[in-house]
């Protein structure tokens, strides 16, 4: 079965089938029912609309494009070009002001973008937080959330106000002016990237993951 796909601006639909390569072998991870919200590709993501979101939500800019350069627009786990190449590191700051950063630390970590509005990513937020407090992530891998495509005039706005009723426990950067999901070549929502511990990207994909799609996202960049 495949899941759907909505494009932004104008909404459409089509198959979707994530594949997850794990390890020296292939491991290919096929979802019941993958939902994603898909952006078209742009050299730059958006801009939110309407009003100014609270200054809470509108931290200094969080990339730092100096460190590494940016990951092409992701279009297909199959042949993803992006794989292989270092991550673009970022220095950014959590709803409350607290620093939050992505650098290749010899840290494997999971990256997922979140937009308050993306039906997708609420029905998402949940399912990994259970996952997250049924086993917790191991203590060799990281995982760091990215709220972007902020916008208070769409539905679920404020994100942070979201995150919390979901008591979501991962650390969060606020992406306010899009540039990282851009950095990171965000097409669609959800959106995972797993980073192997040498900091290079080891696997992209989008859509609602399943409790045992994590573990074998875990699996792929924890493994010797």
């Amino acid at each position: 079965m495949t899941r759907s796909r909505n494009q932004l601006p104008a909404p459409r639909t089509g198959p979707s089938a994530p594949m997850i390569v794990v390890g020296l072998g292939v491991l290919v991870i096929a979802a019941a029912a993958v939902a994603a919200v898909a952006l078209a590709p742009a050299p730059a993501a958006p801009s939110p609309t309407g009003t100014a979101p609270p200054s809470a939500l509108t931290p200094a800019s969080p990339s730092n494009a100096a460190a590494n350069p940016d990951l092409p627009a992701f279009a297909s786990t199959t042949n993803d070009a992006a794989v292989g190449l270092p991550i673009p590191e970022v220095d950014g700051r959590s709803f409350d002001g607290t620093p939050v950063r992505i650098t290749a630390d010899g840290r494997p970590k999971l990256i997922v973008f979140l937009a308050h509005w993306c039906p997708h990513c609420q029905r998402e937020v949940p399912v990994v937080q259970a996952w997250l407090d049924a086993k917790g992530m191991p203590a060799a891998v990281d995982l760091v959330s990215v709220a972007t495509a902020i916008d208070p005039n769409r539905p679920n706005y404020p994100p942070d106000a979201w995150l919390a009723r979901e008591h979501w426990g991962a650390p969060v950067i606020v992406d306010a002016d899009n540039q990282i999901a851009a950095r990171y070549g965000l097409t669609a929502f959800p959106y995972w990237v797993a980073v192997a511990a040498d900091g290079t990207v080891a696997q992209r994909l989008t859509g609602e993951l399943t409790p045992d799609q994590l573990d074998a996202l875990v699996a792929s960049v924890s493994s010797p």
